[in-house]
C-alpha cells in the first residue's frame, strides 16, 4: 500500500485566523441508518449492520465517558437522521437548518460518525448521504445542505459510498464543506463504492480505539483500505483534511486524534490523502 496525498489550494485572498486558548470540549455524534424504502423512509437497501458499526463508534467514546475522559455521547439512528440536521444557516431558513440543535445536529458535536449509503456527482461537483426519513429530503448533499464547523465539529467520519470522490475534491466541490473561519478540519470518507459487512464492525472498532491520540486520519486508510486483485472494486477510504498550511494538514492526519485535535488554522486549501492506484466500482483509479 502506497500512501499519497494531493494539495488544492484555493484562490482569493488568504485570511488569517486566530483562535483563543480554550479547553477542547469533548462531545461525539453518531448516526446508523440501516432501514430504508418503507413508508416514510427514502429508497436504498436495508442494511442491518449501519446501526451495529454506530454503536462501535459509540460505545468507545461511552467507555471513555465512564473514566472522565469524554463529556457526551449521542446515538441519532434511522428516521431521527434527517436532512435539516445536516442543514447549515447559510443554506436554508432557520426553520429547515438545524445541524447546531442540542444532541441531535451534526454541528453539535466535536466528532460525528455516519455509515448510510450515499452517492456523488462529478458534473455537479457534490455529494450526497442518504437520510434516514423524507420528511425533509432524503440527501443531505454536501454543497445545498453543508457548511460545517461553524458550530462545534472538527472531525467527520463518513461511511458511504462516494462520500469523498476524488475528481468531486480535485474540482473544488467540498470546499463548500468549510468557511475560513470554520473549526472543522477532517472529512474521512470513501472515494467510490464502499463495501459492507459484519467486518466493519470489527474494523470501526479497531479504529476508534486506536485513534485517540494520534492517527486519526492515517489510521482510518489503514483500516478501511481492502485490495482485490485485477477488479475494479477496491474498497479506496481517503481522507480530506482542511487547512491554512501544508505541514498542519498533514499534523492532523498523521498525528490528530479525538483528544488531540489539531488546530489547522484557517481553511483556505485542503489536501487529500489516499492510496495510490486503488481502483473502486463507481469510481475512477486513483493516480498512483
Amino acid at each position: 500500500m502506497k500512501l499519497r496525498m494531493q494539495t488544492h489550494l484555493w484562490t482569493g485572498a488568504a485570511l488569517a485566523l486566530v483562535l483563543p486558548a480554550a479547553a477542547l470540549a469533548n462531545e461525539t455524534h453518531v448516526y446508523g441508518i440501516a432501514n430504508f424504502g418503507g413508508a416514510g423512509q427514502c429508497s436504498a437497501k436495508s442494511h442491518p449492520v449501519h446501526t451495529k458499526t454506530a454503536a462501535e463508534f459509540a460505545g468507545y467514546f461511552n467507555s471513555l465517558k465512564s473514566s472522565g475522559h469524554w463529556s457526551d455521547v449521542q446515538t441519532i439512528n434511522n428516521a431521527g437522521v434527517r436532512a435539516d440536521i445536516w442543514t447549515d444557516a447559510s443554506k436554508a431558513s432557520a426553520a429547515d437548518a438545524k445541524d447546531t440543535q442540542a444532541n441531535v445536529g451534526v454541528d453539535d458535536a466535536n466528532v460525528l460518525f455516519v455509515h448510510t449509503h450515499g452517492g456523488h456527482s462529478e458534473a455537479n461537483l457534490r455529494s450526497w448521504l442518504v437520510m434516514g426519513n423524507n420528511v425533509d429530503a432524503c440527501s443531505a448533499v454536501t454543497d445545498t445542505h453543508m457548511s460545517l464547523g461553524n458550530g462545534k465539529l472538527n472531525i467527520a467520519v463518513v461511511k458511504a459510498c462516494q462520500s469523498g470522490d476524488f475528481q468531486v475534491w480535485k474540482q473544488g466541490g467540498y470546499r463548500t464543506l468549510v468557511t475560513p473561519s470554520s473549526s472543522f478540519s477532517m472529512w474521512n470518507a470513501f472515494h467510490g463504492d464502499s463495501s459492507c459487512g459484519n467486518f466493519v464492525k470489527r474494523y470501526v472498532k479497531r479504529y476508534v480505539a486506536n485513534s485517540r491520540v494520534d492517527g486519526v486520519g492515517e489510521n482510518w486508510i489503514d483500516e478501511a483500505y481492502d485490495w482485490d486483485l485485477g477488479k475494479n472494486n477496491d474498497d479506496c477510504p481517503v481522507s480530506i483534511v482542511f487547512g491554512q498550511t501544508k505541514a498542519q494538514r498533514v499534523a492532523m492526519f498523521e498525528a490528530g486524534g479525538w483528544n488531540d485535535r489539531k488546530n489547522t488554522g484557517s481553511k483556505t486549501a485542503s489536501t487529500y490523502f489516499y492510496v495510490a492506484g486503488c481502483d473502486p466500482d463507481n469510481g475512477q483509479k486513483l493516480p498512483e
